[in-house]
């Protein structure tokens, strides 16, 4: 929009659909956002480039689509995030362990020193979009994931931490302990300094999987003397709730991206819980059963796709069980399971009636996964 200021140039400023939402919900009237913005658009005052903006932010815009570059950008960061977490391996303590800690620590700094150069490159040209502030949080998780490596090799340098010899980086599993939660804080810290700087709803990947990691570890300490996977299986469960309402908070703040990762890593959670239980068999199908319905209620009240992904999953493996070592010869089991797939079906069919609503009124749907 322009702004006239006595006699000078007029000032261009982009107005996207989020921010007449904000501003529609700090003048106390949410409902009046989709009018203003239709205004808005229509009028010829309204420079063109507004309106483009809200569809580049992806703020609102329905039936908005997924473009190459950012298909692009998120494969590229995924895989540089793969490369530095699960196959960064123990290759550059070849070298010895100062080496190898300078090595570690450039692989850190150059992925700083990168984000923050597409920080500025993307602030300077205004592009918030998959080339601009989005590649910055994807690079700016990359780093993040090299902390824990930067702690280890520190330590092969210095002893600090105290490891047995055999304690490489690559198999922590087998030594585990106090170590490895350093190493999990670390991240922690480091994905939240990164989200404070950078705000990509992808820097929350890594900072949920180090809090999971954390927590299980954790309750795997609690419980180390007793020999059995209770405290492993409580710690899952608390995590599932804590995610959850980490989720929901971050729902009703209007921050849905952000609440995608909590919501996922609670699905998760959930899971590991449920496979953590003892006897296994069909109590444990059950529970995966009941999870997955639940799972699929969830998605439907919260509006949320990964929750009927995730939770169909868990009745098709659960289903899957009874389907061939319970009821595989008995005559009622094909309609029983078609009339569950018919509900789940009856769950999808709701969901979409609750996503048109917003759109029939005239405002944007709730998008998300």
């Amino acid at each position: 929009m322009d702004e006239q200021d006595g006699g000078a140039a007029p000032e261009r400023r982009l107005v996207t659909r989020a921010d007449v939402q904000r501003a529609a919900e700090r003048a106390g009237v949410p409902a009046a956002a989709a009018a203003l913005w239709e205004e808005l658009a229509a009028s010829p005052a309204l420079p063109a480039t507004a309106v483009r903006a809200d569809a580049a932010t992806g703020a609102g815009a329905p039936g908005r689509r997924t473009t190459a570059a950012e298909v692009a950008v998120y494969t590229g960061g995924v895989i540089a995030l793969l490369a530095m977490s699960v196959f960064a391996g123990s290759g550059w303590a070849q070298y010895g362990p100062g080496a190898g800690l300078a090595i570690v620590s450039g692989y850190f700094v150059v992925f700083v020193l990168l984000a923050e150069l597409l920080r500025r490159r993307a602030r300077a040209r205004g592009d918030r979009g998959s080339g601009g502030t989005t590649a910055a949080g994807l690079v700016a998780a990359v780093a993040v994931c090299t902390v824990p490596l930067v702690v280890y090799g520190a330590h092969a340098a210095t002893g600090a931490l105290g490891l047995p010899p055999y304690a490489d980086y690559d198999a922590f599993d087998d030594w585990g302990g106090s170590a490895w939660m350093l190493m999990e804080v670390s991240a922690l810290v480091a994905a939240a300094a990164a989200w404070w700087r950078h705000r990509t709803s992808f820097l929350l990947a890594p900072l949920v999987a180090a809090l999971g990691s954390l927590v299980l570890d954790l309750g795997d300490a609690v419980s180390s003397s007793s020999g059995s996977d209770l405290g492993r299986q409580v710690a899952a469960w608390l995590l599932a709730a804590g995610l959850t309402a980490a989720g929901v908070a971050l729902d009703r703040r209007r921050r849905r991206r952000e609440a995608f990762w909590p919501h996922l890593g609670a699905l998760l959670a959930a899971g590991l819980a449920v496979l953590l239980l003892e006897g296994g068999g069909t109590p444990t199908a059950l529970a995966y059963l009941a999870l997955g319905a639940l799972a699929i209620a969830a998605g439907v009240v919260l509006d949320r796709r990964v929750h009927l992904a995730l939770g169909g999953l868990y009745l098709v493996g659960a289903l899957s069980y009874f389907a061939f070592d319970v009821f595989g010869d008995t005559v009622l089991f094909a309609p029983a399971l078609a009339a569950i797939g018919l509900l789940v079906l009856l769950g999808g069919v709701l969901l979409s009636r609750r996503r048109r609503r917003p759109e029939a009124a005239g405002g944007a749907p709730p998008g998300g996964p």
